[in-house]
């Protein structure tokens, strides 16, 4: 069996910065570019509008970068995994999109998750899917194949696919992998259940771009018990290997137990991410989802978002995997904020769209419409980014919907969700990447949307 695994590297010191300047070229080359050209004047554009979106490009570049490598992987670098690696398609369409659209509610979302099945053989209490074993609540395979077409065709450049777990029903799975185009850059979660070096050779040889297998401790005992399942810790590390060696990039995923709160604890799990030669870990910390919900909201301790600062600036830790998806990081004042919409969006095993796995509200169903419609509706009630994370900050109003939702029909289930999103916003900030800059945008926003509202009336056949 032929072995395609590449090494992982982190560029570091004078290769980062060569690295900003190649993707300054590229953006620039992009800027100038005829098609993107003749976009922007269709979307209503200026020269200035243009170079405005070039700087706020290298702001948010700068924050995803602030605590983080990038990693070399093959002939490719990766910024961050939710981010198409460069060079690529997908990687000129991500910042094809930021540069081409002014207004931040029309810029096609950076990636659509997509739930292929809600059947698993798992039981993790934090999981939004509750490990149903229902096949036909699954969605129509045919359904998911077109919505998938729907999504590219909307100009999104990244895809995730995952359960439940995926890999529980692989013939299926394997067809709606191929239904994605090459252009698309494509990921999957997995627990590590069903995985072979043959499976992953394949899934690599019809497009699958990068992995993340869900390891959540050094402990086996306590991953097992975690997942609920004997073999979890097992089928998770032999994943890893089969993945690797059929040259898929491939990272860690964590929910964060309770004692890693200890650094030492932590730095364990570290040290044995990097024994496994993963290329990163992204940390999903506990929210109220799935059977969690019922705890309440349990805020993050700040512990490993300073543990992450400390292992990136300590060079004894600079060939480690790099942390990402930290939400005590991400999801606060200095940083990103919430990126629902506007970086992700969420379809259940269902069909719900949702902003995210754990927000559990919908702005319609697949199955009811077709996806381009949901996609216009949610992108309009998510007017800019806020900090902090959905069903945290609105726990009780999300509580009321889960409880209510199944006597509301699909109109006040969607208007209950605007509500809760407007509460959102009005109980966030303007995250910290996007300061320094919006005062300005909202200047030349208003004159934008002045402008797009004399040219359609100009437009208009007498």
């Amino acid at each position: 069996m032929e072995n395609r695994q590449y090494g992982y590297y982190n560029i570091i010191g004078a290769d980062r910065y060569r690295m900003f300047y190649k993707f300054f070229e590229r953006a620039w080359k992009l800027v100038t570019h005829r098609y993107n050209r003749e976009v922007r004047q269709k979307n209503g554009l200026s020269p200035c509008d243009t170079l405005f979106n070039f700087v706020k490009l290298s702001f948010l570049e700068h924050t995803v970068l602030r605590y983080r490598n990038m990693v070399r992987f093959g002939d490719k670098v990766i910024i961050d995994s939710t981010f198409p690696p460069f060079p690529s398609p997908a990687f000129d369409r991500r910042l094809s999109n930021y540069l081409n659209y002014f207004d931040i509610q029309d810029i096609p979302s950076g990636i659509v998750s997509i739930s292929t099945t809600n059947l698993c053989p798992y039981s993790c209490s934090f999981c939004s899917t509750n490990s149903r074993r229902i096949s036909k609540a699954d969605l129509d395979e045919e359904l998911i194949i077109n919505t998938i077409k729907q999504i590219e065709g909307l100009g999104v450049p990244m895809i995730i696919l995952h359960g439940g777990e995926p890999m529980y029903r692989y013939d299926r799975f394997l067809r709606i992998v191929k239904s994605v185009a090459r252009e698309t850059c494509l990921w999957m979660f997995t627990t590590g259940y069903g995985v072979t070096l043959d499976r992953a050779l394949e899934l690599q040889e019809n497009g699958l771009f990068g992995v993340w297998v869900s390891l959540d401790h050094f402990d086996p005992e306590i991953h097992n018990s975690l997942r609920g399942n004997p073999n979890a810790y097992e089928k998770a590390r032999t994943a890893v290997a089969a993945f690797k060696s059929a040259g898929v990039y491939t990272c860690l995923s964590l929910v964060p137990p309770d004692d890693f709160i200890d650094p030492a604890n932590f730095k364990k799990y570290y040290d044995m991410a990097k024994e496994m030669g993963v290329a990163e870990i992204r940390i999903m910390e506990k929210k109220p989802s799935g059977r969690e919900a019922s705890r309440g909201v349990n805020l993050h301790s700040p512990v490993l978002a300073s543990m992450q600062r400390e292992l990136y600036e300590d060079p004894a830790y600079s060939d480690y995997p790099p942390i990402s998806g930290l939400s005590t990081w991400l999801e606060k004042d200095d940083a990103l904020g919430c990126q629902c919409r506007f970086e992700y969006l969420f379809i259940s095993a269902s069909g719900d769209v949702q902003p995210c796995e754990v927000s559990e509200i919908s702005f319609g169903n697949i199955k009811d419409e077709p996806f381009p419609d949901i996609y216009e509706r949610i992108s309009k009630a998510f007017e800019h980014c806020a900090t902090g994370c959905i069903p945290m900050v609105m726990y009780p109003e999300v509580r009321n919907y889960q409880q209510n939702k199944n006597r509301l029909n699909n109109d006040q289930r969607i208007e209950l969700s605007k509500s809760i999103i407007e509460g959102f916003r009005k109980k966030g900030k303007i995250p910290g990447a996007y300061k320094p800059f919006w005062n300005i945008y909202q200047y030349r926003l208003e004159t934008y949307r002045k402008r797009k509202i004399r040219q359609v009336f100009v437009d208009q056949p007498y």
